[in-house]
């Protein structure tokens, strides 16, 4: 790939010469690339992998139909030279937010109103994290939502659980678009 600067011959110009080279503007810059090499079929993960950007490309013109997710992502967009609010869209809807950390130090299950904090990443921003205590015996010993707090999500307990030990943790992170994280810790 070649970029093409300050050139009366190729300025502006896009679109293929034959089959050799392939000419596409970006910001004002000519580049200048290979014609692709296409194959005639697809893999089952490639013909996923477009499903899932077709579905992506849907959802960043549906969300920039609205006002106040463009100007999300359009403030997203400023701060990256070169990328736009419809990418950075397209971005969020294909990358799911990620569980980074579960801290359960100062949960012991002895009393209500302790704490279990959780770091989760996105492309953009993470719109829920709902926290479930699972027993060992499987039996449900809480849920509910956690709320973000400096950075952090933090769920606070409201139930007693007698047997710690071998009780599961369960994390279920959403973000804007809906894709769903979930990722457990065993006690």
């Amino acid at each position: 790939m070649a970029k093409s600067r300050n050139n009366i011959v190729t300025a502006g110009l896009s679109g293929g010469v034959g089959n050799q080279l392939v000419f596409r503007q970006v910001n004002g810059v000519t580049i200048v690339a290979k014609y692709p090499n296409r194959k005639e079929s697809s893999t089952p993960k490639q013909i996923a992998h477009h499903n899932k950007f077709a579905k992506a490309t849907i959802y960043a013109k549906n969300a920039l139909q609205n006002a106040a997710l463009k100007k999300v992502y359009a403030d997203q967009a400023a701060k990256r030279p070169g990328v736009s609010a419809y990418a950075m869209a397209v971005a969020d809807y294909l990358k799911a937010p990620i569980i980074d950390h579960i801290d359960t130090s100062a949960y012991t299950g002895v009393s209500s109103g302790e704490k279990i904090s959780i770091e989760v990443a996105d492309a953009s921003k993470v719109m829920t994290v709902k926290v479930k205590i699972v027993a060992a015996n499987s039996s449900a010993v809480e849920e509910g939502s956690a709320t973000l707090s400096e950075g952090k999500w933090v769920y606070t307990t409201t139930a007693i659980n007698a047997a710690l030990s071998g009780s599961k943790v369960l994390i279920t992170a959403t973000d804007r678009p809906g894709n769903v994280t979930t990722k457990e810790v065993t006690l």
